[in-house]
């Protein structure tokens, strides 16, 4: 019922037998999600990781590997933000939306931790971004964004204003960010500059609801927590760096 969908939106048969069996089930360990998918535990390791590669899952380790499927909305998203040429594929998939979340177990959530690999992992992460009901905080370095996704940032900036989420950034002091910064207003942002012998620094932090993204850009990996007290914690380190910015901000206009 499902599977045609899914391969239009690029997935093999086993791909999308596994990706099912992954809604169907929640987080499940490989052996779960195998025999569920009636496939051995190698090539469901295999399959595993290709869909990890594709943003479909995220996987977090505590003892052993657990997998966790993404909801199909945000893989729609995905797609979109892709500029992908599989129009009729997105079409195919936008129309079984509803019916893939009447699949999915109910009660599902997230895993506290989830890692994201590869370059559709980290869109998947940034997508979870969009989920946010209130303002961003982050911390983060625009020249290694723009170097290694500036097309999806560019519409990933307007897609946030477009849903309505504000975010504070703090960025290293760089032309770039100087450049970008100029465009706060168009982009919904509030931003602010530290010099950069003092944020020397090349991951992401996010900071959004309960959650705190970690994005190594360069790496292509990104690690979403969801724990109340990091998130919290977080927020006040970012806004220790917040009162640090302005403070140089104002040195310079002296």
């Amino acid at each position: 019922m499902f599977e045609p969908a899914l391969y239009e939106a690029g997935l093999t048969p086993a791909e999308a037998k596994v990706y099912l069996s992954c809604l169907k089930l929640g987080t499940q360990d490989v052996a779960i999600i195998a025999k569920d998918a009636k496939l051995s535990r190698t090539d469901t390791i295999n399959i595993l990781a290709a869909l990890s590669t594709k943003g479909f899952v995220s996987k977090f380790s505590h003892m052993k590997d657990f997998f966790t499927p993404e909801h199909p909305r945000v893989i729609h998203k995905i797609l979109l933000s892709e500029h992908t040429k599989k129009h009729e594929g997105l079409q195919a998939l936008q129309q079984i939306l509803p019916q893939l979340e009447e699949y999915m177990r109910p009660g599902f959530t997230k895993p506290e931790i989830a890692f994201y690999e590869g370059k559709h992992g980290v869109i998947a992460a940034y997508e979870d971004t969009l989920t946010a009901k209130k303002d961003i905080l982050a911390i983060t370095s625009v020249d290694d964004t723009e170097a290694e996704l500036g097309e999806y940032m560019h519409t990933y900036y307007l897609r946030r204003k477009a849903a309505g989420i504000p975010i504070k950034a703090i960025f290293p002091d760089t032309p770039m960010s100087r450049s970008r910064q100029k465009k706060d207003e168009k982009e919904l942002r509030e931003s602010r500059l530290l010099p950069a012998a003092m944020l020397d620094m090349h991951i992401e932090l996010n900071i959004y609801e309960d959650k705190v993204a970690y994005f190594s850009i360069r790496e292509k990996l990104a690690i979403i927590v969801k724990s109340k007290m990091i998130a919290d914690s977080m927020r006040q380190i970012f806004t220790l760096c917040w009162r640090m910015a302005e403070f140089q901000e104002s040195i310079k206009k002296e």
